[in-house]
């Protein structure tokens, strides 16, 4: 009976230990839990401003197919997209600067936009091309061979106001190809001017470089091209980088830039295949000359004028005697 009882007592002893040890896994993942930082109420909270910035680009991508005055269009789909979620243009303003302080965090936010925006794409066949600059073609003449991100976010404030890209060539790449790369480009800021940079570098097989750059200060699609070179291909690089801010200004303008449907398109000389025509030799003039006529027979048997006098009858009737008998 004693050994029942003490038996008894170890089990519930057993039991009350493991139900603390619960309490304190509990407890200690509530603390973590309070200790995160959270968004302060008065700002707009991460999953709205994550649907809100989602609509943005959509209402932008919209608005950009619109006829009339481009900027008025996006301003005016703006207003719309800030009315569906509830949300004043001073509510926006301050969220904004208030992500715009905590760039990594508003990095990721932005990643899982990218990502939906990638899959709205995909679900409508329409994925990286929106703008059909470029076609893939069976011959693969004109391709789209951009392998980095096909959209992005940029601060005018280190490190989130570059953003670099390189890729070797493959054996896709020939001689005589050319090169476009092209994005378009939206604005979010309070003050300020619009000032980005877009560079383009193509390295060949002989180390020789050929690069362009472009201002970006305005919405809309920017275009680098890059003419055929008779070499092969080695690698092409690049980047983005939006204006940053001066050391001296310690205020919180924000300035975002996005950048979307990013595209590289390679095209293909045909002309470069093809083989030169060698240069034909010119026939002489008495080759093109039909035999025995009067034309050939002047040319190998010249009549030669007696002097610098003009020839006379008589004269041209003897040398016609002359050329019979021979």
């Amino acid at each position: 009976m004693k050994l029942v009882r003490f038996q008894l007592r170890k089990k519930k002893k057993k039991l009350k230990n493991k139900a603390l040890h619960i309490i304190y896994m509990v407890s200690a993942v509530l603390l973590l839990a309070s200790c995160k930082p959270q968004v302060p109420s008065k700002y707009i909270q991460p999953d709205d401003m994550e649907d809100l910035i989602y609509d943005y680009h959509i209402s932008q991508g919209v608005a950009a197919q619109q006829s009339g005055d481009a900027a008025y269009n996006r301003r005016l789909a703006f207003e719309a997209v800030l009315k569906e979620h509830g949300v004043t243009q001073a509510e926006f303003d301050s969220s904004l600067v208030y992500y715009y302080t905590r760039a990594d965090k508003f990095q990721e936010m932005y990643k899982h936009v990218q990502a939906r925006l990638n899959d709205e794409a995909e679900k409508y066949g329409a994925a990286s091309e929106v703008h059909s600059i470029v076609s893939s073609t069976a011959s693969g003449d004109t391709v789209d061979v951009w392998k980095g991100d096909r959209m992005l976010m940029l601060l005018n404030d280190r490190p989130y106001h570059l953003y670099q890209f390189s890729q070797v060539a493959d054996t896709t790449f020939h001689e005589g190809d050319s090169f476009m790369l092209t994005f378009n480009a939206t604005w979010l800021m309070q003050n300020g001017n619009r000032q980005a940079t877009a560079y383009l570098a193509i390295t060949y097989a002989n180390d020789s470089t050929t690069k362009q750059f472009s201002t970006i200060s305005s919405a809309g699609i920017t275009a680098l091209r890059i003419p055929y070179c008779k070499e092969r291909v080695k690698e092409i690089k690049g980047f983005v980088m939006c204006g940053m801010r001066p050391n001296t200004d310690n205020n919180n303008n924000l300035c975002l830039l996005f950048i979307d449907h990013i595209q590289l398109a390679k095209f293909h000389n045909k002309n470069m295949a093809q083989p030169e025509v060698p240069e034909q030799p010119q026939l002489d003039s008495a080759r093109l000359l039909k035999p025995d006529t009067p034309q050939l027979d002047s040319l190998r048997r010249p009549i030669q004028q007696p002097g610098n006098r003009p020839i006379t009858i008589g004269e041209m009737n003897k040398l016609r005697q002359m050329q019979m008998k021979k």
